[in-house]
């Protein structure tokens, strides 16, 4: 039997997968298929209730809900999301990435499920937190997915940064989806609550797809790797360049995931549970890897993103159209419809961008333009409330509210995804990715459940503090994120390592005097032959679940030992 095979066959004995053994090109297509429509369910899932709030059989149906209740419904779903991102953190290790997506997506169906046969407000609720928590799932585990399968650097389409550019674009696709699709039902001459029963259960047809693709592509090479499943990974790593295991790129690729496992199993022997994520290092300090501080980095862009208004525009834009802005219910539907297709626009713009420029200057830029847009928004709205505002003032802020979103998705949108993903050091990248959808769906809930009361009791000031909040994060992301665009995530490891590591390449970085060199050519360790220097290295705990996944002897490291440690 073939390696391949041999792989395959193993995969396909641990249910749910069915590996079939795609590879090259079309393998990395299915991986971003599946990471495309976990995206896709929450544009639509965040889309489709905004669209349905306003309607007359929905209110019928639930009796007239109240800003508060409305704030509860459409809320409540963001803690169920927060439950499976942190389910995530226990789980996600031992499952892998493919399985947890698959729970996620069994899950989430059952909610849809529930809310779409559902006749009261607290069967209502119960779906939306059961549909919650399988989102929270599949969102914290499909960037996991598309980030340690793509490849760095631009081979056409094909580089990690354009292909998560591609699922967000994807994921604006499926709020813009939703929006139609509300729109169409309710304004079409239909009566009865299957104007507000049928979006809700369309999300089923996308759910299908992904647990269909998730049940026949592998995990990734570096869950493998961390698992102590070492030929699993190189035989993953090979189908995704579409090449032999002996090739020179797939084992030096190979090699250096190895090195990077080793140097962070050494480097962060105290992360096995939350409370020591904190303080890795003991005593309060940081580790050598800097564990703590990418947390916190992952953590932070992920809160930011929604504490920033984003989605108080995408659940709410009928109603800020109605309330704010003073217009008729069918205008308020159509211009929300065509405020959240300007999200695909500026997606789709942003899968040049992003590693043409990187992801710091597109967030610096963006963000900062972002707060602009909401300080003018202030005024104008200030203005309509107050009924001084003239006919150009409510142009003006319809025109703003575009921008924002314009400016939202070229630079504040895909580079979030990323940053989690690639900062994070693979022995707590499934649960720092937990934490830190966490903070996401946390903040989302918080700016989803007091928007509406926002607007009613604090008017236009509602967006003077979004602007504050966007405003605030600029120089924070100038001064503490490193730009991660074209390097490997193992390169990403040599950054933010204290500890002086540096990668051993195999064969270009060999200068042929016996002394491999690192990225910048200072030499490393005597070269070994490969298979003898792999068998070496230690990946014991290397996913730190708090079990041995593979016992060996002495690492192998590329790297120099430094006096200090990160404080």
């Amino acid at each position: 039997m073939s390696k391949l095979a041999a792989h395959r066959s193993r995969t396909r004995g641990s249910w749910p997968t069915h590996d079939i053994g795609l590879q090259g090109h079309t393998l990395l297509a299915a991986i971003t298929a599946c990471s495309a429509l976990g995206f896709l369910l929450v544009g639509y899932d965040n889309g489709v209730m905004g669209g349905i709030l306003e309607t007359a059989a929905f209110k019928r149906s639930f009796g007239n809900p109240d800003a508060a209740l409305v704030g509860n419904i459409v809320s409540i779903y963001e803690i169920g999301c927060f439950i499976g991102a942190l389910a995530s953190f226990s789980i996600g290790s031992p499952l892998g990435r493919c399985r947890t997506i698959l729970l996620g997506a069994t899950i989430l169906q059952v909610g849809a499920i529930i809310q779409g046969a559902c006749s009261s407000v607290a069967v209502l609720i119960l779906g939306r937190v059961v549909a919650g928590v399988g989102m929270g799932l599949i969102n914290s585990t499909v960037p996991i997915l598309l980030t340690e399968c793509s490849p760095a650097r631009d081979k056409g389409i094909f580089s990690r940064g354009k292909l998560v550019a591609v699922s967000l674009t994807i994921l604006n696709c499926g709020i813009v989806l939703s929006y139609w699709t509300d729109y169409g039902f309710n304004f079409s001459g239909l009566t009865g609550t299957v104007t507000w029963r049928f979006p809700i259960l369309a999300q089923s047809f996308f759910i299908i797809g992904i647990f269909l693709i998730a049940a026949v592509i592998p995990d990734t090479p570096r869950w493998y790797l961390a698992r102590g499943r070492d030929q699993e990974a190189l035989a993953v790593l090979a189908r995704l360049a579409n090449k032999g295991e002996e090739d020179d790129e797939v084992q030096d690729q190979y090699s250096q995931i190895k090195q990077a496992i080793a140097h962070e199993k050494e480097a962060a022997k105290h992360t096995n549970t939350f409370l020591t994520l904190l303080s890795p290092g003991g005593k309060g300090r940081d580790d050598a890897v800097r564990t703590r501080r990418r947390l916190l980095l992952a953590c932070f862009i992920q809160a930011a993103q929604q504490l920033g208004g984003i989605n108080a525009l995408i659940y709410y834009s009928s109603t800020l159209f109605s309330q704010s802005l003073k217009l008729g219910n069918k205008q308020s539907a159509q211009l929300a419809g065509g405020l959240n297709m300007v999200l695909i626009l500026g997606a789709f713009v942003s899968i040049f961008l992003v590693d043409r420029l990187g992801r710091k200057p597109l967030l610096l830029s963006c963000i900062s333009a972002m707060s602009l847009v909401f300080i003018v928004q202030t005024v104008l709205v200030k203005k309509i409330q107050e009924g001084t505002a003239s006919r150009s003032d409510s142009h003006g802020a319809v025109a703003m509210l575009f921008l924002f979103e314009l400016f939202f998705s070229v630079g504040f949108q895909a580079t979030v995804w990323m940053i989690p993903s690639e900062v994070l050091p693979l022995s707590i990248r499934t649960r720092g990715s937990a934490l830190s959808t966490a903070s996401n769906w946390i903040c989302n809930f918080a700016v989803v459940k007091f928007t509406p009361s926002a607007l009613e009791n604090i008017g236009w000031r509602t967006y003077a503090l979004f602007a504050v909040f966007n405003a605030a994060w600029v120089p924070i992301i100038a001064v503490f994120l490193p730009e991660t665009k074209g390097l490997t995530l193992e390169e990403v490891d040599e950054i933010f390592s204290t500890d002086d590591f540096k990668l051993h390449h195999d064969h270009d970085g060999h200068d042929g005097s016996g002394q491999g060199k690192g990225r910048d050519g200072t030499s490393g360790m005597p070269t070994l032959p490969l298979t003898e220097r792999t068998t070496r290295m230690a990946t014991e705990d290397s996913d730190g679940d708090g079990k041995d996944d593979a016992k060996s002897g002495n690492s192998v490291l590329t790297r120099t030992k430094s006096a200090g440690q990160a404080a």
